[in-house]
């Protein structure tokens, strides 16, 4: 009972907010046969790309603006839909949502030819969990955590359930070993910031965060403004 609640409370896949017009839009075949919607903008100025990882109430067409800003801010972008998200079919689950992060990854630094170093994984709340489960096995130059959790069932609970702990972020940290820039905003009652001040303390060095006053859930670059933006310029201009 308590894991399918989990996963109703951790996944509720909205019907999809956008249709085969959303700029950018394609479809990422998978190594295991799946197929993902995804969006791609390119830039070519950009030293670096972002691979996006969105919240569990969004999809790429909610998510359409905030990509373009990183775009505008010098980034190439990537973002993906897991399984039951936008338009990629199936069911969402915590095993979908690792696939197609992995998916995301494998196409960037295949057919869209990107060095891993140049390659920084962003996750917002829900899609931080997918951020940290790439960057615990595979090379890459950053990783931002905005608004996420150490672990799932901490957030539902409040403690570990010893069995079955979900999307476990704070142990997968540990294998982690590019820069980290965590990001989480006060009064987010959603995620509290002890999480975020907790994925910063696992954290390998080099690491930043901002902490940002009065910012709740997955509000941190409306309420950060500007310094948000330079933060995010700084923390890529350090990477290697």
């Amino acid at each position: 009972g308590a894991r399918w609640l989990s996963t109703k409370l951790l996944f509720p896949a909205p019907p999809p907010s956008y249709g085969a017009d959303l700029r950018g839009l394609l479809t990422v075949a998978a190594a295991d046969g799946r197929t993902y919607a995804a969006v791609h903008l390119p830039n070519p100025i950009a030293r670096q790309l972002v691979i996006f990882f969105h919240g569990n109430g969004e999809d790429l067409g909610i998510d359409a603006t905030r990509l373009e800003k990183f775009r505008g801010a010098g980034f190439a972008v990537l973002a993906i839909d897991y399984p039951g998200y936008g338009l990629t079919g199936g069911n969402a689950s915590e095993a979908g949502l690792c696939a197609a992060a992995d998916a995301a990854y494998a196409y960037a630094t295949g057919p869209l030819g990107w060095a891993p170093e140049r390659v920084i994984l962003y996750g917002l709340s829900l899609g931080g969990s997918a951020a940290v489960w790439v960057a615990a096995h595979e090379r890459v130059g950053g990783l931002v955590l905005e608004s996420t959790f150490t672990s799932a069932y901490r957030v539902i609970t409040g403690w570990p359930l010893i069995l079955g702990e979900r999307l476990p972020s704070i142990s997968r940290m540990k294998r982690v070993c590019c820069p980290v820039f965590v990001l989480h905003g006060t009064t987010d009652d959603v995620i509290g910031i002890e999480h975020g001040k907790a994925l910063f303390a696992a954290a390998p060095q080099p690491k930043r965060f901002l902490w940002v006053d009065g910012a709740g859930h997955c509000q941190v670059p409306e309420v950060a403004g500007e310094s948000y933006w330079r933060a995010m310029a700084e923390f890529a201009a350090s990477l290697p």
